[in-house]
């Protein structure tokens, strides 16, 4: 794993010091706007970046195996299409039709589906026949524009991609440990981005992850969840129910956004500045704060899970906490103004001990 780790490490490194100097004439660059408040002409080459890092850490240190070779040239062309996306800007129901296709191929290609969701309900295993492709590719969609939609501020898109790859590594690491290595190497591949994206010494020149980054991540560790959950042949790694705790505030975030857009009449694919870590800018955080936020809120999340799946708490057990904790979540929201000001208090000295 060390030579893995150092390989993906080393790669994603290069590619950005390659990458950088290209992004302007590859159009890849991102422009500030009214949704978009940075400074300057940001590169958008971290997911590209990472993509290699990876690529070349695989095709080096791992035994080459279908279906890992099957998914890493699918997560390729999603990476091409979100490259194309930053550059000239697809329309959203276009891009969403490609992301259909290329998990649609990569399902018919390695036999995975979504053909069972556990004991969801506390009746027995609730299953769906002959929509079970269908369901598997709303549910990996929503994986990819979940991660898509979290990539609004610095290191938020790439910490939430790495906390559920780590989580997904340790319930691989019994009975796919392959699997646990690559989600292992594309964390490892994801810490000089992170490096460069948020700044940290001696970095000095941020770059973006970019649509190609996050719906590459967003399409990996979706079929990943499926992967791990349906798998025929295989022992399953975890539950299915599991997969929405391994996902997280990512897909609370993006269920909430699409259900606020669609009550004020509004298409659910419609960008906006209403998402968590808007909320928390809006109320008063400093992007460091709402980064920290998020992420210690999303380790929570998933580390329940992984805890709930090791301790085989039932699954319809699992299932209702989730539905709560989605609706505290929105709740939670009404208030970010409230704790905003208090925040703001207790900077400027206005709340004594």
């Amino acid at each position: 794993m060390e030579t893995s780790g150092l390989v993906a490490f080393v790669g994603t490194a290069l590619a950005i010091a390659f990458l950088r100097p290209l992004s302007a004439k590859l159009q890849l660059v991102d422009l500030p706007n009214q949704r978009k408040q940075h400074v300057g002409a940001i590169p958008l080459i971290g997911g590209i970046a990472v993509c290699f890092g990876v690529y070349l850490s695989v095709f080096f240190t791992l035994p080459i195996q279908s279906s890992i070779i099957t998914m890493l040239v699918c997560a390729g062309c999603m990476m091409m299409i979100g490259a194309i996306d930053d550059a000239k800007d697809i329309s959203p129901w276009i891009r969403l039709s490609l992301q259909a296709l290329l998990i649609l191929v990569l399902c018919l290609s390695t036999d995975i589906s979504l053909h069972q969701f556990g004991d969801v309900l506390g009746v027995g295993n609730l299953t769906i026949p002959f929509v079970d492709l269908l369901i598997a590719i709303v549910a990996v969609c929503a994986a990819i524009n979940a991660y898509n939609m979290m990539d609004g501020i610095d290191g938020l898109a790439g910490s939430m991609a790495g906390i559920s790859l780590v989580g997904l590594s340790i319930l691989f690491a019994n009975t796919m440990p392959d699997m646990a290595q690559l989600c292992l190497i594309i964390t490892i591949a994801l810490v000089p981005y992170l490096l460069v994206n948020l700044n940290i010494p001696p970095f000095k020149r941020k770059i973006f992850l970019g649509d190609a980054g996050s719906m590459f991540l967003g399409f990996i560790i979706g079929y990943l969840v499926l992967f791990g959950s349906q798998h025929h042949e295989l022992q399953p790694a975890f539950r299915p129910v599991t997969a929405l705790w391994l996902i997280g505030l990512p897909l609370m975030d993006m269920v909430g956004i699409m259900i606020r857009r669609i009550r004020k009449g509004q298409s659910p694919l419609r960008p906006d500045r209403n998402h968590l870590h808007h909320i928390l800018l809006h109320a008063g955080f400093t992007a460091r704060e709402s980064l920290l936020l998020i992420v210690v809120a999303n380790l929570g999340i998933v580390f329940f899970g992984i805890f709930a799946e090791q301790a085989k708490l039932p699954e319809w057990m699992m299932m209702g906490l989730y539905l709560l904790l989605f609706i505290a979540y929105s709740l939670c929201l009404n208030y970010a103004w409230k704790l905003g000001r208090w925040v703001k208090k207790i900077k400027s000295g206005q709340v004594g001990c």
